[in-house]
């Protein structure tokens, strides 16, 4: 078994790679706007500018469409699910507790998932459902990338209307 640099396993490499360090980094980023939130939540109710928290749920698109940009759809749709968890949890009454005491706190709720799968799922139309690191590794050579656009050609295309260069006397 061929290990990296690191001691790891090239497959667990690739595993870790692909799909460990995405999800916890969208956790970390919900938990970062979760706690980003209750501050600004609690700021604002003291102050009596703002008492109705159900409008900072759509804060959490944000990480989403971040997560997707980066990671790819599949990881951005795990992120929807786990900020509808922390919309849930911290800004739903009653406070830490996934227990939603009105309807139409649900009705909200569920409005918000399909907008912020709505969202990510344009975003990654947008982004040709290819994650940031795959657009950025992937650079083919101007042949391999442009001359299967132009369309289809023989194997001697290239030999039959190659440049003749003009003879002279540096040209031997």
């Amino acid at each position: 078994m061929a290990l990296s640099p690191a001691g790891v396993a090239f497959g667990e490499q690739n595993y870790l790679r692909n799909w460990i360090a995405p999800i916890l980094v969208s956790i970390v980023t919900i938990l970062l706007v979760s706690l980003l939130l209750s501050k600004a939540h609690a700021h604002l109710t003291a102050l009596h500018l703002w008492d109705d928290p159900e409008d900072v749920a759509l804060a959490y698109i944000l990480p989403t469409i971040f997560i997707t940009v980066l990671f790819g759809s599949n990881i951005g749709l795990l992120s929807v699910l786990i900020g509808g968890l922390a919309a849930s949890y911290f800004i739903y009454p009653p406070d830490f507790s996934f227990q939603i005491d009105k309807p139409e706190h649900l009705v909200e709720l569920s409005f918000f998932l399909m907008l912020s799968v709505t969202a990510c799922k344009s975003t990654a139309v947008l982004t040709d459902e290819k994650p940031l690191n795959r657009r950025l590794t992937r650079k083919l050579p101007w042949r391999q990338s442009v001359l299967p656009k132009l369309g289809p050609r023989d194997h001697n295309f290239h030999q039959l209307h190659e440049v003749q260069r003009p003879r002279t006397k540096y040209y031997t």
